[in-house]
């Protein structure tokens, strides 16, 4: 069940972002395809973990950024894909018993519950390894090569994903106020999402000023995704979504601390200032702002009262 569904202000706009995430869709069943000399189990916990109901909000906002002509889509959708490896990549990694121990993810098992610890570690390991290839392989000048994989393995390292979840494993009971938990949700979320943005901006060939402006924007995007997820985690039921709830339990979250109404004003409040920032960009805004009422602004309902 897709409880994000919400009816956009551009119906063509919002086609238009559905054909890209199908396009998405497509390209990672390519990219997998030709493994018959890796071992079965493997390939089925990839395709478990990867292949998964997902919106892809990360790869479609690459290419809604990028916005390639024909004859750089190839390249972007095969960037769209490595992108997808290296969320999924994260997921399998942060469900596994020793950090967040969820049993389901994108509305299924959880790639450890479904094939083991063990295989599911490798998976991750797999995918992440092969996302990095993918980008080596890109059919662009080789500057533009080294900077997205240096974007990207930013975002993942020591200074974004992997410091996110260890401070949300051992930090996160010392987070005090709003300033120290939205630090979290820049590195657990906010990182990918400008990493995403950044590399659609280097393949648009965007000055320092319009990608300044693209780098703000995805990152309230970001830390709106996190704060809507984090209301999520506590307001609905796991098989309206697909994956755990209640994780957060006991954890210093906007909503835990300050409630609700509160965090639902701060992820409106980032969603305006992700609008602003987009139209100072100069990117086409119609699709991109499609995907957010569809996947982002349905989650956040005022308080009745």
């Amino acid at each position: 069940m897709d409880i994000f569904r919400d009816e956009t202000r551009d119906p063509e706009a919002l086609a238009y972002v559905l054909g890209i995430r199908d396009a998405v869709e497509a390209r990672l069943l390519q990219v997998l395809e030709g493994a018959g000399d890796i071992p079965d189990n493997l390939t089925a916990a990839m395709e478990h973990a990867l292949i998964a109901p997902s919106k892809r909000v990360r790869p479609v906002l690459l290419y809604l950024i990028a916005e390639p002509d024909a004859k750089a889509e190839d390249a972007v959708l095969n960037l769209c894909s490595a992108v997808e490896m290296v969320h999924t990549a994260s997921l399998i990694l942060d469900d596994l018993p020793c950090m967040d121990d969820a049993q389901m993810r994108r509305e299924r098992p959880t790639t450890h519950v479904a094939f083991g610890q063990a295989t599911a570690i490798l998976s991750a390991i797999a995918l992440l390894t092969r996302a990095f290839g993918i980008i080596a392989e890109l059919d662009v000048p080789p500057l533009v090569r080294t900077r997205l994989a240096a974007i990207l393995s930013k975002a993942v390292g020591h200074k974004g994903l992997a410091a996110g979840q260890e401070v949300d494993l051992n930090g996160r009971n010392g987070l005090t106020d709003e300033t120290e938990i939205e630090r979290l949700n820049w590195l657990k979320t906010g990182v990918l999402f400008v990493a995403c943005a950044e590399m659609g901006a280097v393949f648009r060939d965007m000055n320092s000023n319009e990608t300044g402006y693209v780098r703000d924007f995805a990152r309230h995007l970001g830390l709106a995704f996190q704060t809507a997820d984090d209301l999520l985690d506590k307001s609905v039921d796991p098989n309206e979504i697909g994956k755990d709830v209640n994780k957060d339990s006991g954890k210093a979250t906007i909503v835990s601390l300050y409630g609700e109404h509160r965090a639902r004003m701060t992820c409106l409040e980032h969603i305006d200032a992700a609008k602003l920032a987009l139209r100072a960009s100069g990117v086409r805004r119609a699709p991109i702002e499609a995907l957010m009422d569809r996947y982002l602004k349905s989650k956040i309902k005022f308080d009745e009262e």
